[in-house]
């Protein structure tokens, strides 16, 4: 069973430019290598 609609929703995030990589400082002072702006 594949799970294409994760890939699908992946790429329409990137798409949007909603889910973004780098390198990210978080509220909580984390750093995170992505950023999904909801």
């Amino acid at each position: 069973m594949t799970h294409r609609y994760k890939q699908e929703f992946i790429q329409f995030a990137l798409d949007l430019e909603v889910l973004r990589f780098g390198k990210f400082t978080l509220k909580s002072g984390r750093i995170s290598p992505y950023f999904f702006n909801s």
